[in-house]
């Protein structure tokens, strides 16, 4: 995917996604009808979210590849000459998606989000590229079953979507049925943390667990320390007195004009049957009117026999 700003001038959250249309209910309906189509999450905290979890009637998008657009690449390059900064023209993102490609079979929804954006916002370009085998190569079919369990970005943010603020008080839980014939289990999970003050989850290093049936399987605190790699993709960064940019600084396994990985967490011993899985990260306290909120998305992937 390639990106730059048509005006907006900051870091913003970006995904693509493919929306399940297997249940009676998917994101579309809220696309077309609003997001009171959604089922609702109860959290701890009072909160109501929107769409974030699996239900036996509902899946959330499947994320295929989170981004983070730059500060404002190509739109402002002219307004910030810097000697010895040659600007890129735009923000080339790729990511190998194969392990998701038995749910992209036949026709299937894809969509771009780019988070809350100034006037102008940006332009983005979408290509899927596939490869057939090497010359001679046989190629056997694998059968996988593939399920979206959770999804926190509020893709629908300009709708009034809910942040990925149910963390502050209690974990996300979500019970997933695993069908019969499905084994060698493992969880696709992608994460992010967002508060962009001093304290906010952006800057502040959290652990992040994962608990399935009430044991944790899966724990690290997810975090980029080589942010300042890409600075030539962010003309319009602020520039502190110390001489760091604002795009050179670490965060929450994130940093502007990057693509953020995967991890793959495997659950060799999970059998078939309803399983409760649990994300919990300790939220940072609001500030003022600043808050943090955690973008977080699961894929259980199996083999079928």
């Amino acid at each position: 995917m390639a990106q730059h700003s048509n005006g907006d001038a900051y870091d913003r959250t970006g995904s693509v996604f493919m929306i399940p249309t297997d249940k009676s209910v998917s994101y579309l309906d809220a696309l077309q009808n609003g997001i009171q189509a959604l089922p609702l999450y109860s959290a701890r905290n009072g909160k109501k979210y929107q769409g974030v979890t699996a239900t036996d009637n509902y899946l959330p998008p499947l994320e295929l590849m989170r981004f983070f657009t730059s500060f404002g690449v190509n739109h402002f390059n002219a307004q910030a000459k810097i000697k010895g900064y040659n600007w890129a023209d735009s923000v080339v993102y790729k990511q190998d998606i194969s392990t998701l490609l038995p749910r992209l079979q036949g026709e299937v929804w894809i969509g771009v989000f780019i988070g809350n954006y100034d006037k102008g916002g940006h332009k983005a370009s979408l290509y899927f590229k596939y490869y057939p085998g090497y010359e001679g190569e046989s190629q056997k079919e694998e059968k996988k079953w593939i399920m979206p369990a959770f999804n926190t970005t509020n893709l629908m943010e300009m709708s009034g979507q809910e942040y990925g603020t149910m963390f502050d008080q209690d974990s996300l839980t979500v019970t997933v049925d695993i069908p019969q014939g499905v084994k060698n289990l493992k969880l696709r999970y992608l994460t992010t943390g967002h508060g962009g003050w001093g304290g906010g989850d952006e800057f502040v290093p959290k652990q992040n667990e994962i608990f399935v049936d009430g044991k944790r399987v899966y724990h690290f605190i997810p975090w980029r320390e080589d942010c300042a790699t890409y600075r030539f993709l962010n003309p319009a960064s602020g520039n502190f007195g110390n001489g760091l940019s604002s795009s050179d600084l670490s965060r929450s396994n994130w940093c502007p004009g990057t693509i953020t990985l995967p991890v793959e967490v495997p659950l060799p011993d999970l059998k078939p049957g309803k399983h409760t899985f649990q994300v919990a990260i300790p939220l940072g306290k609001p500030e003022g009117g600043s808050f943090s909120a955690w973008n977080v998305s699961g894929t259980l992937i199996g083999d079928k026999e």
